[in-house]
């Protein structure tokens, strides 16, 4: 029997970045994909991004290439950080909705954490979209919009303050360190 699973994400989060790497372990979970603004998210919960934190920035140099390494990830540190992924977001909410989602996520994960390209660059979101054979256009849909503001506004009303968020029935973990837990409440 499988469970829902629910992954709040964003594609400028790292740890996004490393969880999604491992969701496909999880033989007992129905994953249901669910962008959010993380920008949007601290705001609201008043969290600060690690990097604004000096020894926590410091620390994450090092703990991301650790996770990179243990799941044998690609990864290139973007120079152009932090970036606005409201369009990446909205993209992946297109992708969803025309039947071509694991192409374009993978595609915005990678242009983000392999590729060095940056999100908020409209050239980039085209040329994803384009390779997907969906119109990029549809990502200023009014309905597309509202979904992705409905996402991030549930997710902060259901607890989350960061990315990535889990959520089994309405049991919250957060990180990408969590998945021996999220095991455990997919298997109750």
């Amino acid at each position: 029997m499988t469970r829902k699973l629910e992954f709040f994400y964003d594609y400028v989060s790292i740890y996004s970045y490393l969880a999604d790497s491992q969701l496909s372990k999880l033989a007992n979970a129905d994953v249901v994909f669910r962008p959010m603004f993380l920008g949007a998210v601290m705001e609201a919960t008043g969290n600060r991004p690690p990097g604004t934190v000096a020894a926590k920035g410091r620390y994450m140099q090092r703990d991301i290439q650790r996770w990179a390494e243990r799941y044998g990830l690609p990864l290139k540190v973007n120079p152009a950080f932090p970036q606005n992924t409201l369009k990446a977001l909205r993209l992946a909410l297109v992708a969803e909705r025309e039947g071509c989602f694991d192409a374009v996520h993978r595609a915005l994960f990678d242009a983000m954490w392999t590729e060095e390209r940056n999100l908020d660059d409209r050239s980039v979101i085209d040329g994803i979209a384009a390779d997907a054979g969906i119109a990029a256009d549809a990502i200023e849909d009014p309905a597309i919009k509202a979904a992705l503001k409905a996402n991030t506004d549930e997710a902060v009303a259901r607890g989350a303050f960061g990315a990535p968020t889990f959520f089994v029935g309405e049991e919250m973990f957060f990180g990408n360190d969590r998945f021996e837990f999220i095991g455990a409440a997919l298997s109750d």
